[in-house]
């Protein structure tokens, strides 16, 4: 019997993330919540790393969130999570105001920190989104409105940390490998085992091939990396059916109206999908992406409106540009592979449509 599974989100993470992510957050997923995500594979695709689920394991998983016991969603909880968060910045920053930045006891340190807070980063992703909201005010009608009001809060506060520590594992990547007078273009392709091995061991370097083959492209799954095989081929052993996304054509993207603006905003398109691709962006250009973070916040301040593949009212792109007051359509899907570089569009603000022009 086929495995329906579905592409959860793409982003300009690592394989360290991959690996960190399935081996030490599903396990806290499961202990805070009962229920976690064990099928979930990301695929490099040579540019970005793809998420997938199976999609009744991601139903299952959103259904446990979503009937989380009070004390999870407590106002202590939350204040506890937030308080990690800001602690978790505050040794980023540090990291890299410090010349001995990559030593162990800080990247220890982030990792149990981390561990202890990323289960309420997912409850304050998930639970405010207009499909999951009425789940908590028909379990908790009395507390439903305090409680989503804590998470949005959370969510702001939070917003963008995942990206930040994956840009430190990185850049802890980069000078490692660089002293092991191993390319620095690996940085994305080592392992968090590797990662934390280099740390601790000096004489313990990542195999050169191997790195090579993940440059190609990888597939990581359970807790292991595969090279040398195609996604549709992987899925196909694995007896995964995968369904893409569908609805939209090349003249007319449909999203969700995000940060209002006018019903006719006519530009250049830019796709932008990696913080390293950023100073490509024009200004006075309407940037493409699949979700932005912290990293991309200057170029959104120079964009005419702001359009995402992901995300909904509370994700990043729809927060800054709220914030910004710049026009932004969130969940378009394709966006990002139907449009590209120094197209002409105009965007409709008010009805969440992208059109195509000549």
């Amino acid at each position: 019997m086929k495995k329906e599974i579905k592409l959860a989100w793409t982003r300009d993470f690592t394989l360290a993330w991959a690996e960190w992510w399935s081996v030490h957050m599903n396990p806290r997923l499961i202990e805070v919540f009962g229920t976690g995500v064990p099928n979930q594979l990301s695929v490099y695709n040579g540019r970005l790393l793809e998420t997938y689920r199976l999609t009744k394991e991601s139903k299952a998983f959103i259904k446990a969130v979503a009937n989380s016991k009070l004390s999870v969603l407590s106002e202590q909880r939350i204040k506890r999570y937030i308080f990690l968060t800001k602690q978790i910045r505050k040794l980023l920053q540090n990291a890299n105001k410090d010349k001995n930045f990559k030593d162990h006891g800080r990247f220890k340190k982030l990792k149990i920190y981390v561990a202890e807070m990323y289960p309420w980063y997912t409850a304050s992703y998930l639970l405010p989104q207009d499909q999951w909201a009425p789940e908590i005010h028909k379990k908790y009608p009395k507390q439903a409105k305090e409680i989503l009001k804590r998470l949005i809060h959370a969510r702001h506060v939070s917003e963008g940390v995942i990206e930040e520590l994956v840009e430190y594992w990185r850049s802890i990547g980069h000078e490692l490998l660089q002293k092991r007078n191993l390319s620095t273009k690996y940085s994305a392709f080592i392992t968090f085992k590797e990662l934390e091995k280099m740390l601790t061991d000096q004489t313990f370097s990542p195999n050169r091939k191997e790195l090579h083959s993940r440059l190609k492209g990888y597939i990581f799954f359970g807790k292991a990396v595969f090279t040398g095989v195609s996604r549709e081929t992987f899925f196909k052993k694995k007896g995964f059916e995968y369904l893409p996304e569908k609805g939209t054509t090349h003249n007319q993207i449909v999203g969700s109206v995000s940060s209002r603006g006018p019903a006719s905003i006519k530009g250049t398109v830019s796709i932008i999908l990696k913080n390293e691709e950023i100073n490509n962006f024009k200004p006075g250009n309407i940037l493409v992406t699949v979700m932005t973070n912290p990293f991309f916040v200057p170029i959104m301040k120079k964009a005419k409106a702001v359009i995402t593949d992901e995300g909904g009212i509370t994700c990043h792109a729809a927060i800054v540009s709220r914030e910004l007051k710049i026009p932004c359509i969130t969940g378009t899907k394709l966006a990002s592979k139907l449009l590209k570089d120094g197209d002409r569009v105009e965007v409709d603000a008010n009805k969440g449509i992208v059109r195509k022009i000549k």
